[in-house]
């Protein structure tokens, strides 16, 4: 019998080669597929945040002569008889929580107009006409300034400078009836608006940007202030120009002027306005429509 004992070895050594090339394949694609895997990882952990990012809204400024703006900067500089309101001025941050019942009221009746009142028909002790605002006018413009979840208590006597008179008079006395479901309102006394002609002002102020928010859609209004505190003798003004209500924060002193020189040259906002404090009002939104959900002061 005879064997091919170098035949047999080739065939052997072909398998074997074949099988080695099998497996070189198989770990070779293996490693390939994990290398692919790590690339895939890696790329998009660094530019799918990236791409993601773009993706996100973006906060973008808003023209300040914008009516919305407009609308809602006069809803904080807001001021009975031409004078405003010093709530933003004075205190540091303002939220919902911080209104008293008076300060919810004073706010919401700046929306108020002489059609809400209706005649009753009745006369008063004083025989003054009675008119009435119904309790839903009432909510409609707390909720219009404080949004949906402002309370407020109807049991203690408004007494408001309205900007619009009935009988020629514009102070309403206003007292809710719990039968009726609305304010009996007598108008008694006349406040005419205050004409400031102090040439040095307590504090000076500038709207200086408006931005939207790319998610949520709320505006925030800034607004730069500046206050003061001045003395005259003789003719003779000193101005001391601060950051803070509290005028502990010296920004600058201006003395020896005199009252021409005051009227010519003005305190200006502009020239202080990088040291200025920044008023910060924030305004959501509810039902497309805007109100005021707080503000706070950097320096």
């Amino acid at each position: 019998m005879n064997f091919d004992i170098e035949e047999d070895f080739e065939e052997k050594n072909a398998k074997q080669n074949k099988g080695t090339s099998v497996t070189a394949i198989v770990v070779i694609t293996i490693v390939s597929i994990l290398l692919g895997l790590i690339v895939f990882f890696i790329s998009n952990a660094t530019f799918g945040n990236k791409n993601s990012s773009k993706n996100q809204p973006t906060n973008s400024e808003v023209e300040l002569s914008d009516e919305n703006v407009q609308i809602l900067y006069n809803y904080v500089t807001y001021g009975v008889r031409n004078t405003r309101n010093d709530k933003f001025i004075k205190t540091h941050n303002v939220s919902l929580s911080s209104f008293t019942n008076q300060e919810k009221f004073y706010y919401a009746l700046q929306f108020a107009q002489v059609e809400d009142f209706v005649a009753t028909g009745e006369v008063n002790d004083q025989n003054q006409k009675v008119y009435a605002i119904s309790g839903a006018k009432i909510k409609t413009y707390m909720q219009r300034y404080f949004g949906n979840k402002v309370t407020y208590a109807t049991n203690s006597v408004i007494t408001y400078p309205f900007s619009f008179r009935i009988n020629s008079q514009n102070v309403g006395v206003m007292t809710y009836s719990i039968e009726k479901d609305a304010f009996l309102t007598v108008f008694t006394g006349l406040e005419e608006n205050i004409v400031d002609e102090s040439i040095v002002k307590p504090y000076y102020t500038k709207l200086v940007k408006a931005t939207r928010n790319g998610i949520d859609g709320s505006l925030t209004l800034d607004e730069k202030i500046i206050y003061t505190d001045s003395s005259e003798e003789n003719g003779i003004y000193t101005v001391h120009i601060y950051k803070d209500y509290e005028h502990k924060n010296l920004i600058e002193t201006k003395q020896n002027i005199t009252k021409e020189e005051l009227l010519e040259q003005p305190i200006l906002l502009d020239r202080y306005e990088e040291k200025a404090t920044t008023i910060h009002y924030v305004f959501k939104l509810n039902n497309m429509n805007y109100y005021f959900d707080s503000s706070r002061m950097t320096n």
